[in-house]
């Protein structure tokens, strides 16, 4: 059975958690062009070649890569992919990797703090203001957890 309560808590709950989603939102936009951002092969040690979606052809330093191409280093050697701002991909002997840019998409390994602070700060600053423009004579639903 729904029943209806007052009160501003259900909406504030609302307002942080979309606040939190609205931040994440930035943090991806702010770091898009970064996550755009060609890379170079800058290091080739043993037989090294690359696929940009035509096939695999010998990779030489200086070729231009973007995230989703692939880089194989035949038997032992290495391959070193620079994306700027200390961003590398380092492909070690006898594998095929294909390239993500480092710092790019939502990692746990990343500090976060900058994001959560800011978050609580503005989804905290709008909670305020609900509450304390909250008023009396609307109804939300409430779906209760026991009978």
């Amino acid at each position: 059975m729904l029943k209806f309560v007052e009160g501003p808590m259900y909406r504030a709950g609302t307002v942080v958690a979309t606040c939190g989603l609205v931040m994440l939102g930035f943090a991806g936009a702010a770091r898009a062009d970064v996550c755009q951002t060609a890379g170079t092969l800058t290091e080739v040690a043993g037989t090294v070649v690359v696929d940009k979606g035509n096939g695999f052809v010998p990779g030489t330093v200086g070729t231009s890569l973007k995230s989703g191409d692939k880089v194989a280093v035949q038997g032992s050697g290495s391959a070193v992919v620079d994306f700027g701002s200390d961003r590398t991909v380092t492909v070690p002997g006898s594998t095929t990797e294909t390239l993500k840019i480092p710092g790019c998409g939502l990692t746990l390994t990343e500090d976060p703090t900058g994001l959560i602070v800011t978050t609580t700060v503005i989804a905290g600053g709008i909670t305020a203001a609900v509450l304390v423009s909250d008023s009396d004579d609307k109804k939300v639903p409430f779906i209760p957890i026991s009978p």
